[in-house]
C-alpha cells in the first residue's frame, strides 16, 4: 500500500468526520431537536438521475462569541439520505438560519460525510463534502416546508472528482 499525499487527505478528512460526530451526540444533551425529512432527485444536473428520501437531525442554534453579532447562531445538523440506486450519505455539519420576513427562512449549509456508490453515481471516494441553500416557509405553529438544493462532491481530494447535484423537498418539525 503507497502512503502518498492523496492517503493522507483522505485520513485527514475521515478523522474530521468522525471528530465531529462526537460532538454531535453530546451538543444537544437535554435540548429539544428539530427532525427533518426530505425527498426529491438526486443527479439533477450531471446524470445518474435517482429517486433520493433522506433524515436529518438539527441542534438547537448556538452563537459562537468569536462571530460579529450580525451572524445568527450555528446550527449543527446530522443526517443521511439513501437513493432508488442503492446510494448512502450519512454526514453531519452546520447551517445558519437566516429570517426573511416572517413565515420565510434562508438556510445556507455546509457538512461532510461518508459516500456509499451502491449502484449510483461514482463521485470518486467515500468522503464527500455537500453545500447547499434550503428556502423554506414556516406552515402551522411548528412546521416548515422547503426546497433544498445541494451540491455534492469530494473536493478535489481524489482523482476522480465529477460532483452532482440534488433538489429535494424538506419537511421539518420544531420543538
Amino acid at each position: 500500500m503507497k502512503f502518498g499525499r492523496a492517503w493522507a487527505l483522505k485520513t485527514i478528512f475521515c478523522s474530521v468526520a468522525v471528530w465531529m460526530s462526537v460532538p454531535l451526540a453530546a451538543y444537544g444533551a437535554g435540548e429539544p431537536l428539530t427532525f427533518a425529512g426530505s425527498a426529491g432527485r438526486f443527479g439533477l444536473l450531471r446524470g445518474g438521475a435517482a429517486f433520493e428520501a433522506g433524515a436529518e437531525m438539527r441542534f438547537a442554534p448556538r452563537r459562537l462569541r468569536l462571530l460579529p453579532r450580525v451572524v445568527p447562531g450555528l446550527r449543527l445538523a446530522a443526517g443521511g439520505m439513501a437513493t432508488s440506486r442503492g446510494t448512502l450519505y450519512v454526514y453531519s455539519g452546520f447551517r445558519f438560519d437566516l429570517p426573511v420576513g416572517s413565515a420565510w427562512r434562508v438556510s445556507p449549509q455546509t457538512a461532510v460525510g461518508f459516500y456509499h456508490q451502491g449502484d449510483g453515481k461514482d463521485l470518486g471516494g467515500a468522503i464527500e463534502f455537500r453545500s447547499g441553500l434550503e428556502l423554506s416557509r414556516r406552515i402551522g405553529a411548528r412546521s416548515r416546508l422547503g426546497l433544498l438544493f445541494y451540491h455534492l462532491s469530494n473536493a478535489g481530494i481524489y482523482e476522480r472528482n465529477p460532483g452532482t447535484e440534488s433538489l429535494v423537498l424538506t419537511y421539518s418539525r420544531e420543538p
